[in-house]
């Protein structure tokens, strides 16, 4: 685990969903947010994406598989575009498709076949950093409609062989001058895409709402403040303190995509618009 602490900002990394369980597990809660916890109510399942917290700690460890047969149905239309866009069609001496001018010439080069530059893709690699925190008033199938969108392109990027190190967001936001964020990798450049394992920290709301507002609830040195509301979620707060705090926990470098639920919106959750507007080339 990694952390950092500066002008009232705090920012950790965790490097597995495990390791972030077992620090948590060993955390007090803050005083200032007990003894009623909202990372523990019962009473808002719809809103909160799991019946309660101990369904939610199944679903990080263990895999989500509630929407796995919807979205890879979903993902079909999608993979065979990225397919498409990946063949070039080139002249060659063997191939599927005869070119009638060079055969009546008599030129060796007289078919047509698809090359794909895997060399030159399999060397491409991107790290996506995704956001799914909002506001209260974001429901639970606004939420989960934002994650469907980058889990299709953590598939989509799979299939076109980029490499990817995948880190989720359960907690970011800003409370007057503090800052407290964290991210968690679930995926590095050499790991097989896991989809059961990957879909709740990427789609499911209970991964921000339960997880998130937990770790918040066990982060110490904070102002009372933040028990009201829960801060303001990174993604909707102003350019400036978004891009201060990104900055901060080095998640502005060039290498980094960063994408929020601004982002899946503004792409009208079409993974292949989201990745043209972060300058993503499939």
């Amino acid at each position: 685990m990694e952390s950092k602490k500066k002008d009232g900002m705090i920012y950790e990394h965790f490097k597995s969903v495990y390791e972030f369980d077992n620090i948590m597990g060993n955390r007090n809660v803050n005083p200032i947010f007990g003894p009623a916890l909202s990372s523990h109510k019962t009473d808002s399942s719809s809103w909160s994406g799991t019946k309660d917290f101990p369904e939610a700690q199944d679903f990080m460890l263990n895999g989500w598989n509630a929407k796995i047969s919807q979205m890879k149905e979903e993902m079909m239309k999608y993979s065979q575009k990225v397919i498409v866009q990946r063949q070039k069609m080139l002249k060659s001496v063997v191939g599927y498709i005869p070119c009638v001018p060079n055969a009546i010439k008599g030129v060796p080069k007289s078919m047509y076949a698809f090359e794909k530059k895997e060399r030159e893709e399999k060397r491409n690699t991107i790290h996506l950093v995704f956001n799914s925190n909002a506001s209260c008033g974001f429901s639970s199938e606004q939420l989960l409609k934002c994650g469907l969108t980058v889990l299709k392109l953590a598939m989509i990027l799979d299939k076109s062989k980029i490499r990817t190190q995948i880190d989720v967001v359960p907690f970011m936001s800003f409370d007057g001058s503090e800052a407290v964020g964290c991210t968690i990798q679930i995926k590095d450049y050499r790991q097989s895409f896991n989809f059961s394992k990957m879909a709740y920290p990427i789609a499911n709301p209970a991964f921000f709402r339960r997880h998130g507002f937990n770790y918040l609830e066990k982060t110490q040195g904070i102002s009372r403040s933040w028990k009201s509301g829960y801060g303001c979620s990174l993604a909707m707060c102003g350019s400036s303190q978004k891009e201060k705090y990104l900055k901060f926990a080095g998640l502005a470098d060039n290498n980094v995509v960063y994408i929020d639920i601004r982002d899946c919106s503004s792409a009208d959750y079409d993974p292949i618009k989201l990745a043209v507007s972060k300058g993503i080339k499939i």
